[in-house]
């Protein structure tokens, strides 16, 4: 019966396939849509962080543009496979039944290799892609057959109802699958009440369901445009190679999905040279060289002060005095050594490497009963809380060093981490060579701290070489958090462990919990054994973000009764889309508020101190280090105050006064209580007067976390915008239809309101815009042509040339039977 209704429509092959293509999606393009959507309901399952309305809203909008491109993509190839039926070419009808036919038996297929090939812990890349090729097959599969269904109602009554209702249908399964109300996110482990994580993000309701229409409609615009530039390059190609515009829909699908890919590379380009400005740039409390020869920048120092970058400034201004050490440990203290070789004082990883070695020379860093090295995050951030931990438990008798790679957030970094790592190689030779000329009862303990992407790039030197490298290189004890997973020693050690089973400490002295809970309630006989510790957080995103993740399965994502903890409870593996949510929440893993620590994320301020403690084997009691604690939680926020103050004292002044109360009303909200403004009369500069007091709301104060995505998104979203607004304007000033009155206003609607007044003129005006669009080709086809006819018609008359053809045949220069032929053209 369905087949012999859609048997109705015209026999002719060109009306049928013209009526295909005209009205509304191609057939490609309405199953990407499809997909797309289905993605949009699954992007809502929670993952390891709390995300906000706009998190959502990004996470829907990437998780719908990556379904419509495959699907589009994908799509094109099993259409294209169909086209060669025999019934294809018939009539529309045969058309649609062998898509159908086609797009059932892929999702067979996909759904047979799914089957054959179901995940596992430690599986080799090839069987996963092997894998996802079956779950992707399935997906376009699937969307073709919803696709092909609406054909027979095209042109008719009710189509476009009928395709916003399968939209509809679609993203209410995805949502229905992430099980909703019963899924939780791995910073809210079972049975907490109280997530483990520095802020809590909780989505609207009504405007996540505003940013998810807006969502759809940008993508419904999108797909209306895409479709369009894929068919055009489909039909010159088609002119250009031969063949039919269904065969070559593919390369349309390249094209545009190239165009994407330089549009994104644009961005990612443009980002990284904004945040190079904001990693060298000179903060006013940091502005002033110290004064103090043990710190690089100070008195006799081999690097220039001008050559030091925000974060290397921040590091060494910050280091710790002798009265601060002695007023916290009660205890006599000197003054600790601070040196570090930023990026731009030398060209290549040697002269960086010899420069550092130079500064550790000159102040005599080596003859510090305890030398530590700091490898630093992308942008060169050094974690002061764990270095002024140090000096304070060594009563400043110790020394520190650091060299950068770096000016950029970990995210755009990760292209560094071999040079970085070879950097680091040569440094540590360097030193490693001072040591051994050094008699054994006077060489220092050689610790070693690593932070993020610093943790990879120290950790790889011991690439290949197990728990014999650290121990061989004379590496006392080593702490490294936040580890990325990407890290191929961290692997290496954990070897072929089930990561759903606690770890015992081993190989050797080594350990590597999968939670910050493990390693502080490891049992006190075990812990004295461990050296080298490897800390994270069970909801860190760092050592779970993986590009794997676009293809395979995490073994963190595996049966949910096994899942390691911080890992989302009943959180199903999407290929990309997880990937995608667990970029966003790197965006989340770090936003601490100044003089507040707390446990979560990518934040291990709260930790550090402790660990420190005991794999470092430093002395302190316990009295001590609860000053430890309150000291590092003051100087954190009198620092973060400082610089904002500073900051807010070099704007122009008529900003100035309004700069200054924001920040104190900032203030206020850290410290949970009104602060004032003093000036006393022997500073010229304002100071603040603030306790130390638990702070309950957010405040973003890294600048390593990889919040850079938003910008690319709202490049992406202006990009979006300005293409359809040229598309929009064009068919504006085309139409026929339209007054002058008209097309005045809705070019005011569509400049002034963007976003509404071009989903407004697209829903309005939409379906003859394509019309309108091939008319005025149809046009300027008509007037070249008669523009090259009236040129053309514009030659020598017929009498003309007789005359002049007659003249050569009196000058012999022709034959009679040449001018008889040259004669009758003329007349004709």
């Amino acid at each position: 019966m369905f087949i012999a209704m859609v048997d109705e429509e015209p026999p002719m092959e060109d009306l049928w396939r013209q009526k295909f293509y005209s009205t509304g999606l191609d057939v490609s393009s309405r199953a990407g849509f499809l997909l797309g959507a289905y993605y949009t309901g699954l992007s809502l399952q929670p993952n390891l962080l709390s995300r906000g309305t706009r998190d959502q809203a990004i996470v829907s909008g990437v998780a719908a543009s990556v379904g419509y491109a495959w699907g589009v993509s994908a799509h094109s190839f099993l259409r294209s496979t169909a086209d060669r039926l025999p019934m294809a070419s018939r009539s529309l009808g045969g058309r649609v039944v062998s898509g159908v036919i086609v797009d059932a038996a892929a999702a067979a297929v996909g759904a047979a290799i799914m089957k054959a090939l179901p995940p596992r812990e430690h599986e080799s890349s090839r069987r996963a892609l092997a894998r996802l090729g079956g779950v992707g097959l399935a997906a376009a599969g699937l969307a073709g057959v919803g696709a092909d269904s609406l054909e027979p109602t095209r042109g008719r009554p009710g189509f476009h109802a009928a395709g916003a209702a399968a939209a509809v249908a679609a993203t209410a399964t995805g949502y229905v699958m992430t099980k909703p109300g019963k899924a939780t996110r791995g910073a809210l482990g079972p049975g907490d009440t109280e997530a483990h994580e520095n802020v809590v993000r909780e989505v609207s309701t009504p405007k996540a369901l505003l940013s998810g229409v807006g969502v759809t409609a940008l993508l419904f615009v999108v797909a209306k445009g895409e479709s369009s530039l894929s068919s055009a390059v489909a039909k010159g190609a088609a002119k250009t190679l031969g063949g039919t515009p269904d065969d070559r829909r593919t390369i349309g699908r390249l094209v545009a999905a190239t165009a994407l890919v330089g549009v994104g590379w644009a961005a990612v380009s443009g980002a990284s040279r904004i945040l190079t400005k904001a990693g060298v740039g000179v903060e006013a409390a940091h502005e002033n060289p110290p004064d103090i020869p043990e710190v690089t920048g100070g008195p006799g120092s081999a690097v220039a002060w001008v050559d030091q970058t925000r974060e290397s400034r921040r590091w060494l201004t910050m280091t710790l005095r002798p009265s601060e050490i002695e007023q916290v440990m009660g205890e006599p203290a000197i003054q600790p050594i601070r040196v570090y070789a930023p990026l731009r004082a030398a060209t290549t990883p040697e002269e960086r490497a010899n420069l550092l070695l130079a500064e550790i020379d000159r102040t005599k860093a080596l003859e510090r009963p305890v030398f530590a090295l700091f490898s630093p995050t992308g942008s060169g951030y050094v974690n002061y809380v764990a270095t002024e931990t140090f000096e304070f438990l060594t009563r400043g008798n110790c020394a520190s060093a650091c060299i950068q790679y770096s000016v950029l957030p970990s995210a755009l970094s990760l292209t560094k981490v071999d040079l970085a790592t070879h950097q680091t190689r040569i440094l540590v030779n360097g030193i490693v060579s001072r040591l051994m000329a050094m008699p054994v009862e006077k060489r220092p303990r050689f610790l070693l701290f690593g932070e993020s992407l610093g943790s990879q790039v120290s950790e790889e030197m011991f690439r290949g070489t197990g728990v014999s490298g650290p121990e061989g290189i004379g590496l006392e004890a080593a702490l490294w958090i936040g580890t990325p997973a990407s890290t191929v020693y961290r692997r290496e050690l954990w070897g072929e462990r089930s990561a759903s089973e606690p770890p015992q400490v081993g190989p050797g002295s080594f350990y590597l919990p999968r939670d910050v809970s493990e390693w502080a309630t490891l049992a006190d006989e075990e812990r004295a054994r461990v050296r080298y510790l490897l800390l994270q957080n069970g909801a860190d995103p760092v050592p779970k973000f993986d590009p794997p993740l676009v293809w395979k399965r995490p073994d963190w994502l595996g049966p949910d009764d096994l899942r390691p903890p911080g890992a989302p409870r009943r959180t199903r593996w999407l290929p990309v889309v997880s990937f995608v949510t667990t970029f966003i929440d790197l965006q989340n893993a770090l936003v601490p508020t100044p003089g507040v620590f707390q446990e979560g994320g990518h934040d291990y301020r709260l930790e550090i101190p402790e660990a420190m403690r005991a794999v470092w084997s430093l002395s302190a009691s316990d009295e001590q280090m609860d000053r430890v604690q309150e000291a590092l939680r003051r100087r954190e926020l009198e620092w973060e105050v400082r610089r904002r103050w500073e900051k807010a004292q070099s704007t122009p002044s008529p900003e100035r006064p309004a700069a200054e109360e924001k920040v104190l009303a900032d203030v206020s909200s850290w410290t949970g209580h009104d602060v004032t403004r003093e000036e006393p009369a022997s500073d010229r500069r304002h100071r603040l007067n603030h306790p130390t007091v638990r702070i309950p709301e957010r405040c973003p104060m890294f600048n390593d976390n990889g919040s850079f995505l938003l910008a690319l998104f709202e490049f992406f979203l202006f990009f979006a915008w300005f293409m359809c607004l040229f598309w929009v304007l064009g068919d504006i000033f085309r139409s026929k239809d339209l007054g002058g009155g008209g097309k005045t206003f809705w070019i005011i609607f569509v400049i002034i309101i963007p976003w509404l007044g071009i989903l407004v003129y697209v829903i309005a005006r939409g379906k003859g815009m394509q019309e309108r669009q091939l008319e005025q080709a149809k046009e300027m086809q008509a007037a070249q042509a008669e523009y090259i006819k009236s040129v053309a018609g514009s030659g020598p008359s017929a009498a003309d040339q007789i005359a002049s053809a007659k003249t050569l045949y009196d000058q012999g220069a022709i034959t009679q039977a040449e001018f008889d032929a040259i004669k009758a053209k003329a007349l004709a």
